[in-house]
């Protein structure tokens, strides 16, 4: 699974090499035929001519930013992205599921899914969550022993997976945080001493 490690490392690509203020031209991708079966008009046309004006990230969630709207990717277990590809397949053989054609940059999401949001709901949710996603420069130490505190009669595993409170958390992560603190995932936090989920 793309784990929030690897979805802000896509946000940080798109940032560098996509310019905001581009327009876009059009969308592709088996997502604008499943949505034009499904509606009787593919949605993603009220984006065209839309200006791109950023991207964000929270956990395993990005965010592209079309002025008012904004695009929620989730690359699922299996998800790539690839800006300005050399050719439409990925070395896979697969398809992307949408690619955004701006001014002069092409996105492509493969095995992801993409939903269309509000871009203040989008921002309101990083701004509120941002300082419990692990791979936040806003991070708070904190306020992510205190979220975990919280949980007190889950198991630790689940709390860690819980994506609303450890956004960007995975198998993997979770698995060596509780291999390096020594921690059976089947534990329940309030079992916990302050030292332990300190360490954690």
């Amino acid at each position: 699974m793309v784990e929030g490690p690897g979805c802000t490392l896509n946000g940080e690509k798109i940032r560098s090499k996509v310019k905001r203020g581009q327009k876009v031209r059009e969308f592709r991708g088996s997502l604008t035929k499943t949505a034009a079966r499904n509606s009787g008009g593919h949605v993603f046309l009220g984006f065209v001519g839309c200006v791109f004006s950023g991207v964000q990230t929270l956990g395993k969630e990005l965010f592209m930013h079309f002025g008012p709207r904004a695009l929620r990717v989730h690359f699922g277990m299996n998800g790539s992205m690839r800006i300005n590809p050399a050719e439409r397949k990925e070395r896979t053989g697969s398809a992307p599921v949408l690619e955004i054609h701006l001014t002069n940059d092409v996105v492509c999401f493969f095995d992801s899914t993409v939903e269309i949001r509000l871009t203040e709901d989008c921002e309101q949710r990083v701004r509120s969550m941002e300082s419990l996603d692990v791979c936040s420069s806003k991070f708070s130490f904190s306020q992510s022993e205190k979220a975990v505190r919280s949980q007190s009669s889950r198991r630790l595993c689940d709390v860690l997976m819980d994506q609303a409170v450890m956004p960007g958390v995975g198998n993997i992560i979770k698995n060596e945080a509780l291999f390096d603190s020594g921690l059976h995932p089947g534990v329940k936090v309030q079992q916990l001493a302050d030292e332990q989920i300190h360490h954690l």
